[in-house]
This record gives structure tokens, sequence and C-alpha cells, in this order.
């Protein structure tokens, strides 16, 4: 008597890529523990994906050395009834008192995908000049690359933090605050300026982009670079 097929590995009419997106859980690597988000697809010529092996993947790699040997785990597991697994992970990354919005991207082997976005302070440097005082406003740096290796994200987030006239503290006393408004004033910068120091600090990212919040305008002001492709 021949078996039922289940009905997830009915044949379909053609390929798909499905999973599930939006899972919630906590990783833990040494003393650092912080809610990730991610999503895990397969692509499949079968009706449906076996979703509860893509979430039994995810729960059973929640900890490890660093966030992409453990998503590297994940789609290893996967792997090994459902092929081309493709995880993206989304999480704050603690840097300070501060936070990177971080997100990475990646299969069982080959290039990493990485996104870091960090807020910080722009000064604006056409009031400096006419009166002695840039206009300050919060602003944020985002960047986009690829790598065959593990990036240090402590690294990128004081990279990403050198470019801003200045950078953010949640805590200050008065004294403090004054020293960092003069830091700002040191060195203003447009949001132009600093996607611009950005790429200089960053020369293999794929794309970069700032927005200034701005104080003084009820619009914002942005600026991007995206790397040219080859013809």
């Amino acid at each position: 008597m021949a078996l039922e097929v289940e009905v997830q590995d009915e044949p379909a009419d053609f390929k798909v890529n499905a999973g599930v997106s939006g899972l919630k859980t906590i990783y833990r690597c040494g003393g650092l523990v912080f809610p990730i988000t991610l999503s895990v697809t397969v692509p499949t010529e079968r009706r449906g994906v076996h979703m509860s092996r893509l979430v039994g993947a995810v729960l059973n790699n929640t900890q490890g050395r660093n966030i992409e040997d453990a998503l590297r785990a994940m789609c290893r597991e996967v792997n090994a009834t459902q092929q081309g697994c493709r995880v993206k992970c989304e999480f704050n990354y603690p840097v300070g008192d501060q936070f990177m919005e971080t997100s990475v991207e990646l299969e069982e082997s080959g290039p990493i995908e990485y996104s870091f976005k960090k807020y910080g302070v722009a000064a604006c440097p056409c009031s400096k000049r006419l009166c002695g005082i840039g206009h300050t406003q919060r602003a944020y740096i985002s960047v986009q690359l690829k790598s065959e290796k593990i990036v240090d994200f402590l690294q990128v987030a004081a990279r990403i933090d050198s470019c801003f006239s200045a950078t953010l503290s949640e805590q200050l006393k008065r004294d403090e605050e004054a020293k960092k408004i003069t830091e700002a004033q040191i060195r203003p910068r447009f949001v132009e300026d600093l996607v611009r120091e950005c790429v200089k600090n960053f020369p293999d990212a794929d794309r970069v982009e700032a927005r200034s919040f701005e104080s003084i305008h009820a619009h914002d002001a942005i600026s991007y670079w995206t790397r040219q492709k080859a013809p």
C-alpha cells in the first residue's frame, strides 16, 4: 500500500521561495544577551515548505561565539532537509549607552551582507561661518556592505561615530553637555560631509546614506552614495 504524500510535499507548477518572517528569539554570546528578529527562507518546487523545521533550526542555534556562526548553523541544519536556506537577522547591537541597528544576511557559505545604522550629531557649517554657532541636530548614518569575513561590530560603530560632528550620550551633566556642544562646533558637517567621511572609512561599502533631522526646518536633509556597478 503506497504511503500518502504529505500536502506540502505535493508537486507544484514552479519554484518559489518561502519560509518564516518576523521570528523573534533571544541570542546569547558570552556576556551579551539581546533579542533578534529573523527571516528564514528556502526555495521549493513542492506545494509548501516545512515551516516547523525552519523554526526548529533557529531555536536550536541561538548562541555562539558570534551571531554569524549561529546563522550559518541555522542554514546548515535547514539545508540537511531543504536546500538553499537563507537567513536574515535584525537586532540592535549595544555600543556603550547607545545601540546600532544591525542586519546580517547570509547562506550556509559565501559572502555576508551587512547593514548598519547609527545615530549621532551634525552641526551646520553655514550658520557656524555666519554667526559663530552651527545649529545642531540629531542625524543617522547607514552603511551597507558585503564581506567574506566576519566584521567587528564595535569597530564598525567607532568608524561610523568618527564621521559625525559629535556622538550621542544618554546621561550628561551640564558641564558635559557644554563639552558635547563645543565638540560639535569644532567639526561642523553637512549631511553630505557625513556620507563622504563614511565612504572614506568604509571603502568596500556598497551604499552609504545619511539623514539629518533638521532643528530649524520642518523638513530633513538627506544624502547618499551608491557604488557604481562595472559596465
